[in-house]
């Protein structure tokens, strides 16, 4: 099989935008790539770069009551070097050589989920960042929130969902929480822009044109399109601020509203936070934020410790699991 070429300007042309909608100014750092099992790509990176890149085989695990997929791998082979990543569930990009990867989703998520979240029609999505680069260009990226607490009261990165009687044994559809659930103080905490950007909805009203694109309006949601094209979507927030107005541009940081928990929040005080881009099928889908969650907080609050007990498992009595604490992080290790 020949190895694919794709560019930036290859994942943003994929698909028709809307005459009148404005293009992409900015480029991510990152480049995406959709695989079928023993099919390779030869990557351009953001710093000009290439990488090959190809996907050896694909493992997922699912739990014997529900069917839902609680862990998934890929093996894959960048630049000669063989590696395998764990996809989404609070796992963050790994070098792998030279370049940095991780992966997003795999095709099981999609087999008894309720919607297609990522726009996936492969095997796996692959995403790439040259060696040392941030997962987002700093000073384009702010953590969402005015709180130092790091913490979700549902779920990350395709967690199934467990609220709401989520992990009842006889459900038929799956809700994989592909977005970022972040808790806080109900009509306290502050949701702040995490970038610059164009109002595009606010409450149940969207400006003309948006329609086709990611939009979702609800009484209790803002959507802000950033100069990468991607639409960040604010959810369950206990008011709106005054300022954010259809057609208006937001500075990051600048106030969205206040925490809450209204609309579909399952009774949970928490910000559901998400991002959606054209993907490498031209579809929309899913940009998985948790990195850049990650990243950002870090930056800005420089904490000691940062404990990840995720994600969760359902099991019957009569079986084991294990519990993967790999996912934490400490920066007395940086020291040592």
């Amino acid at each position: 099989m020949n190895p694919l070429r794709l560019s930036l300007l290859a994942v943003f042309s994929i698909g028709t935008l809307h005459a009148d909608l404005p293009k992409p100014t900015l480029e991510p750092t990152l480049r995406a790539v959709d695989l079928m099992i023993g099919e390779s790509a030869e990557i351009k990176l953001a710093d000009g770069s290439m990488a090959k890149v190809k996907l050896l085989d694909l493992q997922e695990k699912v739990d014997s009551m529900s069917k839902a997929v609680r862990e998934a791998k890929v093996h894959v082979e960048v630049n000669g070097t063989k590696a395998w990543l764990s996809s989404a569930n609070y796992h963050l990009p790994q070098t792998i050589g030279g370049v940095q990867a991780d992966c997003p989703i795999t095709r099981g998520y999609n087999a008894n989920s309720g919607e297609d979240s990522w726009g996936l029609e492969k095997d796996a999505r692959l995403r790439l960042w040259p060696k040392g680069a941030p997962w987002l260009a700093p000073g384009t990226f702010v953590y969402p929130l005015k709180q130092r607490w790091f913490a979700t009261s549902t779920q990350f990165s395709n967690e199934p969902t467990y609220v709401d009687g989520g992990d009842k044994p006889d459900r038929k559809k799956i809700y994989y929480h592909n977005d970022l659930d972040f808790g806080g103080c109900e009509g306290l905490t502050e949701v702040v822009a995490a970038t610059d950007g164009l109002v595009v909805s606010v409450s149940e009203k969207t400006l003309p044109g948006y329609s086709l694109t990611p939009v979702r309006p609800r009484y209790d949601v803002v959507y802000v399109l950033d100069e990468r094209g991607w639409y960040y979507r604010y959810s369950h927030l206990h008011t709106i601020d005054a300022a954010i107005q259809m057609g208006s541009r937001v500075t990051m940081g600048q106030r969205i509203g206040i925490l809450g928990k209204e609309g579909a929040s399952g009774g949970w005080t928490h910000l559901h936070f998400g991002i959606k881009s054209r993907q490498p099928s031209g579809k929309w889908g899913t940009q998985e934020a948790y990195a850049f969650a990650w990243e950002a907080y870090q930056r800005e609050h420089k904490p000691t410790i940062i404990a990840v007990a995720r994600p969760h498992h359902f099991i019957r009595t009569s079986e084991t699991i294990m519990l993967d604490a790999s996912k934490s992080w400490a920066a007395s290790t940086l020291k040592s």
